[in-house]
């Protein structure tokens, strides 16, 4: 009898774990353009006029959702869950830098004159920026230049 009630213990703490192991994982869903927020829509439409896009995939999690936008271009931008834009990022060709603070931008083609931002993702705390020759930048959140990341 002991046998039976820790096997059916044991059963029911792994039929629990997979349930709400299974709740955590991100829940990723491809989704159409019309549901994108409105922010995330708008910014495609301003900096990305004409793109096809490949697919969108709504990525869900317990408590935040994020978007993955794939152009056809080569282009992907990430948004958070209002539709602002998290990082942008394509290694075939420059993005373009209107969406980039201009202080970063100005500094970039001060410095490194020769290069393209292929990469720019952005926290509350810096921006990070990927330059064609591989080169990583930090700017602060008002766009002032940190360092080289290495």
């Amino acid at each position: 009898m002991k046998a039976k009630l820790k096997l059916s213990v044991g059963a029911a703490l792994i039929a629990v774990a997979a349930f709400f192991g299974s709740k955590s994982a991100a829940q990723e869903t491809p989704i159409t353009r019309s549901q994108l927020p409105k922010a995330a829509q708008a910014f495609l439409t301003k900096y990305f006029p004409g793109q096809e896009i490949s697919r969108i995939i709504r990525d869900k999690e317990l408590m935040r959702t994020e978007y993955e936008v794939y152009l056809a271009n080569s282009v992907k931008a990430e948004f958070d869950g209002n539709g602002a834009w998290k990082e942008v990022e394509s290694k075939q060709q420059p993005l373009p830098v209107t969406f980039i603070p201009s202080n970063i931008t100005r500094h970039i083609s001060a410095n490194f004159p020769a290069q393209k931002i292929i990469k720019v993702e952005k926290t509350k705390a810096k921006y990070e920026v990927e330059l064609s020759n591989g080169m990583d930048l930090d700017f602060n959140a008002k766009g002032n230049f940190l360092r080289v990341d290495d």
